[in-house]
């Protein structure tokens, strides 16, 4: 039977309401605005130029990242699963689109400042991002839109979401850390604000995980 859900994930499932989702949806949110507003805080402090292009689009690519897959999370009826999967992918469809820009800014501001690609720690991660970020769409796509029986493997696009959110958080913690960002900073107290941002967004996200989504069977005393 649990096999059988997992091949039809769109179907009707299991309750999975808890008391707070409300609430860790909003504590989900209000740390992607609290991170936009600390990045965008900075851009509005140094002169525009091809690389203010970069952190802009990137920040919104994390945030509409997070946001697509907290939409998506704690579903358990038919509608709400409908629902949640289509949302899921107009927002997972902006987001990449964001990173595309935020990565193509960055490689030009390298080409014409006749600087080397992806040398530090933030560039690296950046580029693995990017690369499984492309083959996370394609295999969502292969999962949500082609045979039933692909379906199957649902549960382990979840957990390569999950993967691949922890790994651009890191990256984009690596990228607020850099002097571009720490120098133009009002004061620098503010980067702790970071901090709480980032506790904000990974109590929300891992409150609304839901286990049984993943296949394991949560045993209730």
């Amino acid at each position: 039977m649990a096999g059988q859900q997992e091949q039809m994930p769109l179907l009707p499932d299991i309750p999975s309401r808890r008391p707070f989702d409300a609430l860790s949806m909003l504590s989900v949110r209000l740390g992607l605005l609290l991170f936009a507003a600390l990045v965008l805080s900075v851009l509005a402090r140094v002169p525009l130029s091809v690389f203010s292009y970069h952190p802009f689009f990137m920040t919104l690519f994390i945030v509409l990242f997070t946001e697509g897959i907290a939409l998506l999370q704690p579903t358990s009826t038919a509608i709400e699963k409908q629902r949640g999967l289509r949302r899921h992918a107009i927002v997972q469809g902006a987001a990449i689109t964001a990173a595309i820009l935020g990565v193509s800014a960055i490689f030009y501001n390298k080409v014409i400042s006749n600087k080397d690609h992806f040398t530090s720690a933030h560039g690296q991660l950046g580029l693995f991002v990017i690369l499984f970020l492309i083959s996370q769409v394609v295999f969502g796509l292969l999962v949500g839109y082609t045979t039933p029986a692909a379906k199957r493997y649902w549960k382990y696009h979840r957990i390569t979401g999950y993967t691949l959110t922890i790994i651009a958080w890191l990256t984009a913690e690596l990228g607020v850390r850099a002097d571009y960002v720490y120098n133009n900073m009002a004061f620098e107290g503010l980067i702790w604000f970071h901090w709480v941002a980032l506790i904000l967004i990974i109590l929300g996200i891992s409150y609304r995980v839901r286990l049984s989504k993943w296949g394991i069977r949560v045993t209730q005393a």
